[in-house]
């Protein structure tokens, strides 16, 4: 048996609706994880730590890559296109652009969570025996950070070859140019 596929049309503002939730989303949610990523053993008995934070990581990572998409939509409207190819769109310059800024702001939003100094915490015996929780570790994030450096070194590379190796004729407007171009 198989399954048809549906399509669905959206109207930009709809879109621009969508991604404007959605960074909303994620702005609160990093929020939460730089706020309450270390807190006293108090704090968190008391309930002041509302979230599992790892989920809130993943569900963030996972509006990031939807947040891509939702880019690539608008920029294919902007483009006059009225029909958007998900898998085209893969193998696009935008898509690069757009994954690479989103993990770059991954790696900024990890880099301000707070965490306990690795140092003290094993001159004082643990996180426990200070008083403190943490969730994100400063190896974890750096983990993470590394993670996300790999996967954003792919994007940067082909935006270097895409703007080392690709061409646009000018055709009528070579007029105004003429005196920018280099041998």
């Amino acid at each position: 048996m198989t399954t048809k596929s549906v399509s669905i049309k959206f109207k930009a503002k709809n879109i621009i609706n969508i991604r404007e939730e959605i960074c909303k989303k994620k702005k609160d949610y990093w929020t939460n994880i730089r706020n309450t990523n270390l807190l006293s053993t108090k704090e968190v008995k008391e309930g002041y730590r509302k979230y599992d934070l790892k989920s809130l990581y993943n569900e963030i990572m996972q509006m990031s890559d939807k947040l891509v998409y939702i880019k690539g939509m608008l920029a294919t409207l902007n483009m006059g296109q009225t029909k958007f190819d998900k898998d085209a769109f893969k193998k696009t310059n935008n898509y690069s652009i757009f994954m690479y800024t989103e993990y770059m702001e991954a790696i900024a939003q990890l880099k301000m969570i707070p965490t306990l100094d690795p140092a003290t915490k094993a001159k004082k015996g643990g996180a426990a025996k200070m008083g403190k929780n943490e969730v994100f570790t400063s190896a974890k994030i750096a983990s993470l950070i590394k993670e996300l450096n790999l996967k954003a070194i792919k994007f940067k590379n082909n935006l270097e070859t895409f703007n080392t190796n690709t061409e646009i004729d000018l055709g009528n407007s070579s007029e105004m140019f003429k005196n920018d171009v280099t041998a």
